[in-house]
């Protein structure tokens, strides 16, 4: 325990310093539940709230049962740095609860008047037993509930939701939470919690579920409570991730100051506001921040978003919502602020955007191929069957290089071996008459790997047809390198050498040396892509050399 308010020195009997330094097991004795102290483990375990009843012994050994909620307290990581344990003394409710059902046992009177929402499901997620505090929740009597599966009382958009967790608990036997929609039979929708336990049938196979349902709009009625007053807004400042602060609103002194102030602004823990904080913000930003502060000191509620640089140099992006703290009259004697660092959203909105505009920029670049696809396409095919098999096998090339690049991240691109290979394999398959001969990881552009994927497709394509890959004593070479340019920058160098091919005797009857796979390499690489290209159909097959700019952004780690 690290800290106990008067009202728990009460309770307990124990003073301030016997607490501090103890655990909870100072409070625990023989009727304490070894059942409830393993549920408030299991979701402690899972980094999850709690909130239930237990019996507690005072320092004279006297005992007393406590309506009890355990709540995760979480720095700026979200990482849960302490537990928040609210605890009230229901022993005169609870023991009026046990008189008037005197002819069930102590267990069944806890199941129907805990203070959360309690039943017993079968595994098909039927409702065996309910309390009265989940026929409250969910706007049904126990007689209409009994009757109902938790398909019936479950909003339809958390149904797969809900399902997993009841898998889960049943096949794992562990405890799943979830938050959830019920529907009222008015139509009503109620956010609760529900923790879902498995329990062991007579034969220790999995059976029933125990599910504990919190009603989350009473949760938060709570925490809006604990503001009310300056400790309980303490305790929920240091839960919360945002940071929260108060200021003398003349000076601008800072007089409270949440858990997350010290991380988000780089100030050492604990410590004073050195430097202060208006030395923080960005000079450029100083005009929206300050003015927002002078709206709140005049009475306002004001949003704004600006930039800081820590003081070990690092930039952060921070949006404050400030307003004045009034005492009743009409001077504002003091201003708040909730601080919360922005700087991962907005880095992902700018992401967002750079690749909202280059997909905006490949999607152009698609189109306008495509339509020069099927434009080349058109005035070289006979009729329209030849027209659809060709159009479809050319876009076939295409559909495989957009799943090469649908599977990059932002600075990765695609090697031309594994975009040549890739090719080859689904036109010619796997051959001992095509030698591949160069380093793998060259990597392309991504701008031009469309282009370079349409000649390769082309090219093999042809030779499937009319070369070297048509004709079984033929052989296909590829050998690529990469060169540097005149200029320092690197380059891709291919030859593409078909040799042993029967060429016929009339050069012009073969489609080898014309149409869209020449006029492609030799006429839109160099215009689009800044090529070199050669293409000569020798005696015994096709010559075909390209030679391009290559990727130069170093591969992602």
């Amino acid at each position: 325990m690290l800290y106990a308010n008067p009202a728990m020195q009460v309770l307990s009997g124990y003073a301030d310093d016997e607490l501090i330094g103890a655990t909870p097991r100072l409070l625990q004795g023989a009727d304490t539940d070894r059942a409830v102290l393993a549920e408030i483990r299991a979701a402690l375990v899972a980094g999850a709230s709690f909130k239930g009843e237990g019996v507690n012994y005072r320092k004279d050994g006297s005992r007393y049962v406590v309506d009890w909620t355990i709540d995760p307290i979480r720095d700026a990581a979200g990482t849960i740095t302490a537990w928040l344990s609210v605890q009230r003394d229901v022993t005169a409710q609870r023991a009026e609860a046990l008189r008037a059902a005197d002819h069930a046992t102590r267990l069944d009177a806890i199941f129907a008047y805990a203070s959360v929402g309690l039943s017993v499901i079968g595994s098909d997620g039927a409702f065996l037993s309910v309390n009265q505090e989940l026929c409250r929740i969910l706007g049904r009597s126990e007689t209409d509930l009994l009757g109902c599966t938790v398909v019936d009382v479950t909003h339809p958009d958390d149904l797969p939701a809900s399902r997993r967790a009841l898998a889960h608990a049943i096949t794992a036997r562990q405890p799943a939470v979830l938050d959830k929609r019920y529907v009222r039979p008015n139509g009503e929708l109620i956010w609760a919690n529900s923790t879902v336990t498995p329990m062991a049938d007579v034969h220790d196979r999995p059976g029933h579920l125990l599910v504990v349902t919190v009603d989350l709009t009473q949760r938060l009625s709570i925490e809006r409570a604990l503001q009310e007053s300056e400790t309980r807004f303490r305790q929920f400042g240091d839960a919360s991730s945002n940071a929260l602060w108060v200021r003398e609103a003349t000076t601008l002194r800072l007089e409270y100051a949440s858990a997350a102030f010290a991380p988000l602004y780089g100030l050492p823990p604990g410590g004073e506001e050195a430097p202060p904080w208006s030395t923080l913000v960005v000079a450029e930003d100083r005009a929206v921040a300050f003015e927002a502060i002078r709206r709140a000191t005049a009475g306002e509620q004001r949003t704004c978003t600006y930039r800081i640089r820590r003081p070990d140099g690092e930039l952060r992006w921070i949006h404050d919502t400030v307003f004045a703290l009034s005492s009743g009259g009409e001077l504002v004697e003091r201003i708040g602020g909730i601080s919360v660092d922005v700087t991962d959203a907005i880095t992902n909105s700018e992401r967002l955007e750079m690749l909202v505009a280059e997909l905006q920029h490949r999607t152009r670049n698609l189109i306008n191929l495509v339509r020069s696809i099927a434009d080349r396409t058109a005035r070289s095919s006979r009729d329209l069957p030849d027209f659809r098999a060709r159009f479809i096998d050319r876009l076939d090339a295409l559909a495989r290089v957009q799943k090469l690049l649908s599977r990059l991240q932002d600075v990765d691109r695609v090697c031309f071996d594994e975009l040549l290979r890739g090719e080859l394999s689904v036109i010619a398959g796997v051959s001992d008459r095509i030698v591949l001969d160069g380093p793998a990881g060259i990597r392309l552009r991504s701008s031009s790997v469309q282009m370079v994927a349409m000649a390769l497709h082309e090219l093999a394509t042809n030779a499937v047809k009319y070369g070297a890959l048509g004709q079984p004593q033929a052989h296909l070479t590829v050998r690529w390198s990469l060169v540097t340019a005149a200029d320092g920058a690197p380059r891709l160098s291919i030859v593409w050498r078909e040799s042993a091919v029967v060429m016929p005797a009339d050069p012009s009857a073969t489609a080898q040396g014309s149409g869209q796979g020449r006029d492609l390499i030799e006429r839109a690489l160099p215009y689009q892509l800044d090529a070199e290209t050669r293409f000569v159909l020798e005696t015994d097959g096709l010559l075909c050399t390209i030679e391009l700019p290559v990727s130069t952004t170093p591969p992602s780690s």
